[in-house]
């Protein structure tokens, strides 16, 4: 383990990258520039893995009545809180800023020892620029844009770039079962699992017998079948293969090569990421070049549902789109119209993807993106264009409602949702819900309504001339800009230069406006459109080209009064200029030719860069404006809580009085989301969950994350619960009638809505049980490591999540198929099978036995005179003292009593040298006796039936071991255990000032010791690997009456010596986190003293505690981006008007951020089950009966049945139990009784749940199961 990682912040991060990659982030400097919504995103996400030196650049401003701040000043503090060990810190200059010549001084101060670039929400052109100053100075570039529905994001990594490691994947790893002596020889797997190796892969080989030519030798590979491979070498002159060897996979160092922005233009490469179209990352290219061409040309991007702006648009599309791909014209018409807006989702999609390139930029670590990816929501987008008088200004939702039309707001906001888990998944939803307005109930709070916007009305969005670049478009771009000049002449593509203003024309802003991030600007903030930190604090309409109006008017556009200006003298909005026309700008010198072009002869200032082309010049637009977020009619995000750093005043529990409901809220009328958790923060929570603070360990999850999320947004409801939803709390917490109002409330018209962020399978299984019986849309997304997925699941439309057949997470090795219990016990055939076995003997020693025996001495008050009465009882059959049980708890624990259990009490320490000398006791037997009776059982010439040798791989034969004082892994297992024994027999022990246990007090305490020798039996051992736990023993020794009674004497001895002291057994949880106390340190010494036993490899101390404990790896980028897009399937949902359409636009989502990859598919549609009568069903129905009365018998309830459904029911049961079977003759009894006397229903139940089969009709048919069954108990009369 690296001492430079701190293992309780990092550790679940540390199992995706690993050490080098660690200490590779421990020294990198990013630098991000423009902090929008995905901007704010990558750094949040960057800043929870560790980068060193987080440099943020975006000169943007929030202006307050009382103090204006950079928006990067206003994420300074905010970002830092997130990680103590990054130094996040303000670029002394900017990339962006006006003032700022961007000449090689101003790059050299910005990006000196950079090693990754990070550039959002920008202009392609000035992107280019700068992804060629990255070539030219070895950083690698990533540029990344959420305008509207579209998103992407572009890498450069120069014409080189070595990947350490393709993938996260560990190599694939095979024992072997035979090699052929041939020019190309077959190798057979060994067992029936696919080897999983890709075509042309290397394997090396070891431990091969016989054919011992191919030890060390890696050899290249060609996939014959799923247990078959050729080998590319020759092995004719090698020895036979003798029938053992291990095969392992090599993995790759690849070197990529990428091509710069400029070039990737015309000719992009694109990663596909919808298989149900694949072609769509082509067209949402052309969109976003076409974008930045409309842009370039008009100054800013299309307007907001304006029909000219997305007649113009797809007209320029149609002249850059490639040759071999149709126009998409709905598709396009959809992204224009909402370019300006802006999607939470989408920017926490490609906040998670940009982050994790980034961080393979600096570590090398997994396969960089090649070289575009697009993703676009066009789904959320209404079929129709909205009204203008529904367009309202000045709502924090603007850019929301620019995507999803207002009436789809509306539906938003009353929505409710039931989230089902706050970790890391958890916390990415609530703060996107918050971000969405999930649950405020208002759309249009702090606003005018009477203001409507007009998207055809024209705007002043004047800019600002700098010292540009020598950039130059590529070929496609300038012929497209040349013919559309030449047949539309387009009055924006002969702008001539302009000088400098004073202050750029604002758009309209008032209190509240565009905020779909975490940051809450107080009243009265305005932003202006330019970057220039010189810009005033001003107020204006936006003015109509065709009409514009002196800075001292008193009337807007409509009417209304105009915003108080104070003194107005600087602010001059800057004139549009008509085909031909003269402006009366300071530059005087311009001309036109006949066609209202500007002539090719005009003198360019050296302050200004034009591009050149053949008899047309066209100025660069300003860095300002390149910056697509300063065109839009928002201000661009600052994503997550990060924006606003939080002081707790007052405990959490207090704070969130009033804030956070019981589970009776979820009940009320008003939208709300309700969360539940049952877990407590935890120090490596911090490092994914980024609601979460230091300062809130040890407090729980869901009233944290509540408090947090409402600093996102003030009108957003939560009701926090800290109770686990599972069958415990099914008829207390989570009934069905909470669940119906949690997910969709009194209001039959709402969606019911449940996101499920849970992590582990049996939970999601529960979850989407009740969700399917209750008929609620779940929306459930998961992670392992870089890999994630997404699925929906509809009422009536979808399969389900267990309908797939999920046995087995995705989580920590052994987690998984069951090992079997030869393996386990007693041939390990990997070094986590001895972790496996570790964790068994923990569990056994530590927690079962103890846990057994603490019920008996509870029992008896843990008094040593109450048990030897009642131990003296079972030696003393019929005795007097038997008679003395009056508590039947005593009576039965007593009887049941056996070997086993007596002689884990006699073994009990009552001294810490007793506790030292048990742990070596235990040494003895594990690692020496153990291998003494196998290589008793099978010498090491044994053989099997067919002749070959027993101890062949997998097998192998173990070593015994010496004990050794001096060895530190020996000491540390005697150690630990001891420790470990004390602690649950509450006898105190030494506390050690390192990890390292001092040999002297070891040596001390077994100063006379002598290990009992070993003496051979005939005790079994299972070799069968079919076997998967342990047999039942026919007749066991130790629970025969004769050794009992032996056992009790001795344990009577023991009592009879310490009458005076209470005798005490406590239970030890296994706790991954818990260092204190040495439970990972006692696994790890336990299982690689195994290994060492068997020659295994020895296992690190941090792997052996991912395994142990269970811990699925995980990092904030794979979150994020998970979280983004199974939010933009909850969008779907909401926006969708029919089933139909439903079906068709949502997706299925894997992820796979390693490689990087991201396919998304149709959801699967549900099974339809034939019935013997011709009905049809799914999972989703459910058939109901009403029971007529309290004494209703089987037989009539049968043939209610029939009557109803037409079907004949051959079996009823409930959980399990049969009720009725036809045919058998005990059954026939039961259809004269009351069906409730057999159903046995609890006390105040209103419905029992039935599974019942179905006569098929024919004899030689089966029966068929029938939907779930419902049977509604009639109300019982009042006792009154």
């Amino acid at each position: 383990m690296c001492d430079e990682i701190d293992d309780s912040f990092y550790s679940r991060q540390r199992y995706v990258v690993g050490d080098q990659a660690m200490l590779s982030l421990s020294t990198a400097r990013v630098y991000i520039c423009g902090l929008g919504g995905v901007g704010v995103e990558i750094a949040k996400n960057l800043a929870l893995a560790g980068i060193k030196d987080l440099i943020i650049d975006d000169p943007s401003k929030f202006f307050s009545l009382f103090s204006p701040k950079f928006r990067a000043e206003a994420s300074l503090n905010a970002l830092a809180a997130l990680n103590p060990y990054v130094n996040v810190t303000l670029s002394s200059y900017s990339l962006t800023c006006q003032k700022h010549r961007l000449d090689s001084q101003l790059i050299e101060a910005c990006l000196r020892d950079v090693d990754c670039l990070i550039l959002t929400d920008c202009h392609i052109f000035y992107a280019a620029f700068l992804n060629k100053v990255c070539r030219e100075n070895s950083i690698r570039f990533i540029y990344t844009n959420t305008m509207g529905v579209l998103g992407n994001i572009f890498c450069d990594f120069g014409t080189s770039f070595t990947v350490l490691s393709p993938d996260e994947e560990p190599p694939l790893e095979f024992f072997i079962e035979s090699i052929e002596n041939a020019e190309r020889p077959k190798l057979v797997i060994k067992g029936q699992i696919s080897h999983k190796l890709p075509d042309f892969c290397s394997i090396v080989f070891r431990e091969v017998r016989g054919m011992t030519e191919l030890n060390g030798r890696t050899v290249k590979v060609k996939v014959i079948s799923p247990l078959v491979i050729e080998l590319d070498i020759d092995t004719r002159n090698f020895g036979k293969f003798t029938g053992s060897g291990i095969a392992t996979e090599v993995k790759p160092t690849l070197v990529v090569s990428h091509i710069p922005l400029a070039k990737q233009i015309e000719k992009p490469s694109l990663s596909s990421t919808d298989l149900v179209d694949p072609a769509s990352s082509s067209h949402a290219h052309v969109a976003f070049i076409t974008l930045m061409i409309f842009m370039y040309e008009k100054h800013r991007l299309p307007r907001t549902w304006c029909k000219k702006d997305i007649l113009l648009f797809t007209k320029l599309a149609e002249r850059f789109c490639f040759s071999d791909l149709k126009v998409d014209t709905q598709l396009l018409e959809k992204i224009a119209s909402t370019c300006r807006g802006q999607l939470a989702p989408l920017c926490s999609f490609f906040g998670g993807v940009a982050a994790q390139e980034a961080i393979k930029a600096v570590t090398h670590q997994f396969t960089p993106l090649n070289q575009w990816m697009y993703l676009v929501a066009d789904a959320v987008v209404p079929e129709t264009l909205p009204q203008a008088h529904t367009l309202r200004r000045s709502s924090r939702y603007d850019p929301i409602v620019a995507c999803i039309g207002p009436e789809n707001m509306e539906k938003l906001v009353k929505a409710r949702a039931f989230v089902v888990g706050c970790g890391a998944i958890g916390c990415e939803l609530l703060k996107i819900v918050a971000l969405l307005g999930l649950s405020t109930g208002v759309v249009n709070s702090q606003i005018n309504n009477s203001d409507s916007f007009n998207p055809d009305e024209e705007t002043s969005e004047a800019t600002a001339s700098f010292a540009s670049s020598d950039l130059e478009p590529p070929p496609l771009v300038i012929r497209s800009l040349r013919q559309l000049a030449e047949e539309l002449s387009f009055r924006d593509v002969g702008v001539i230069r302009v000088h400098r203003a004073e202050v750029s024309a604002l758009r309209r802003h008032e209190p509240g406006f565009g905020d779909t991030s975490a940051l809450d600007r107080p009243v009265g903030e305005l932003r202006t459109a330019t970057s220039d930190s010189d810009s005033q604090i001003v107020r204006l309409r936006p003015v109509p080209a065709a009409q514009p109006r002196e800075a001292t008017n008193t009337t807007g556009p409509r009417g209304e009064p105009a915003a108080d200006l104070g003194d107005t003298s600087l602010v001059n909005p800057l004139p549009l200029l008509s085909n031909g026309s003269v402006t009366n700008s300071a530059s005087s010198d311009h001309r036109f030719d006949e066609r209202n072009k500007l002539a090719p002869s005009f003198e360019a200032d050296p302050n200004y860069h034009f591009f050149l082309f053949s008899g047309l010049r066209l100025p660069m637009i300003t860095r300002a404006s390149l910056f697509i977020s300063s065109h839009s009619d928002y201000d661009a995000d600052l994503e997550s809580l990060a924006q606003q750093p939080r002081s707790y005043s007052v405990q959490i529990a207090d704070s969130c009085a009033g804030l956070i409901s019981n589970a009776n809220a979820s009940n009320s009328g008003e939208p709300c989301v309700t969360v539940t958790d049952m877990d407590y923060i935890e120090k490596s929570n911090l490092n994914r969950q980024f609601l979460f603070r230091p300062e809130h360990v040890g407090l729980a999850k869901s009233t944290v994350a509540a408090q947090s999320v409402r600093q996102i947004n003030p009108a957003l409801k939560v009701n926090a619960l800290v109770s686990k939803l599972g069958p415990e709390t099914e008829q207390t917490v989570f009934t069905d009638a909470f669940l119906q109002a949690a997910a969709s409330g009194d209001d039959k018209a709402n969606l019911p809505i449940v996101l499920a962020a849970l992590d582990n399978i049996e939970a999601r299984n529960y979850l989407d049980a009740r969700c399917v019986a209750n008929r609620l849309a779940m929306f459930e997304s998961g992670t392992q490591g870089t890999k994630g997925h997404t699925q929906v699941v509809f009422p009536g439309l979808t399969e389900s999540y267990s309908s797939q057949g999920n046995s087995s997470s995705g989580g920590a090795d052994g987690d998984g198929d069951a090992i079997p219990y030869c393996t386990l016990k007693s041939f390990p055939a990997k070094p986590v099978d001895c972790i496996e076995w570790a964790r068994e003997k923990f569990f056994t020693q530590f927690t079962l036995k103890p846990r057994v025996l603490e019920q008996l001495l509870k029992a008896f008050s843990c008094s040593p005179s109450q048990l030897l009465t009642a131990f003296k009882s079972v030696i003393v059959e019929g005795s007097e003292e038997e008679a003395a049980f009056e508590n039947p708890n005593q009576r039965n624990l007593i009887h049941q009593l056996t070997g086993s259990q007596v002689a884990f009490f006699n073994s009990r320490p009552r001294t810490w040298q007793d506790c030292i000398r048990v742990g070596r006791e235990k040494f003895e037997k594990y690692f020496k006796h153990k291998a003494l009776h196998l290589l008793y059982k099978f010498p090491p010439d044994a053989t099997v039936e067919d002749g070959k040798p027993f101890w062949q791989l997998p097998r192998r034969s173990p070593t015994p071991i010496q004990f050794d004082a001096s060895n530190q892994l020996h000491t540390r297992f005697v150690w630990t255990f001891a420790r470990l024994l004390a602690y649950q027999s509450d006898i105190e022990f030494p506390a050690l000032e390192s990890n390292t246990p001092p040999s002297s007090l070891i040596a001390e305490a077994l100063a006379d010791f002598t290990p009992a020798p070993f003496t051979p039996s005939q005790k079994e051992v299972v070799t069968d690997t079919s076997v998967k736990a342990k047999p039942a023993p026919v007749e066991p020794l130790s629970d025969s009456k004769a050794e009992l009674q032996t056992l009790l004497k001795v344990a009577i001895e023991r009592l009879q010596s310490r009458a005076d002291r209470l005798i005490t057994c406590r239970p030890i949880e296994f706790d991954k986190d818990n260092e204190a106390d040495g439970h990972v340190d006692f696994m790890d010494a336990a299982a690689n003293l195994r290994a060492q036993m068997y020659g295994l490899p020895i296992t690190s101390r941090y792997e052996v505690k991912r395994i142990a404990g269970r811990i699925i790896p995980a990092i904030a980028t794979t979150t994020a981006a998970v979280a983004g897009l199974i939010s933009l399937e909850l969008l779907k949902y909401v926006c969708c008007r029919s089933s139909e359409s439903l079906l068709a636009l949502s997706r299925n989502h894997f992820v796979n951020l390693s490689l990087p990859s991201t396919m998304s598919v149709l959801p699967a549609p549900c099974r339809s089950t034939k019935l013997p009568n011709g009905m049809l069903y799914t999972i989703w129905d459910r058939w109901e009966l009403q029971l007529p009365s309290l004494q209703t018998s089987l037989k009539d309830t049968i043939d209610a049945i029939k009557a109803k459904y037409g079907l004949e029911a051959s079996l009823i049961s409930r959980k399990s139990r049969p009720i009725y079977m036809s045919g058998f003759p005990k059954f026939a009894p039961c259809l004269k009784k009351p069906v409730l006397s057999l159903i046995e229903p609890e006390p105040g139940d209103a419905y029992v749940d039935l599974v019942i089969a179905y006569e098929a009709g024919s004899e030689d048919a089966l029966d068929v199961e029938g939907p779930p069954f419902r049977l509604i108990l009639p109300i019982p009369p009042s006792s009154d």
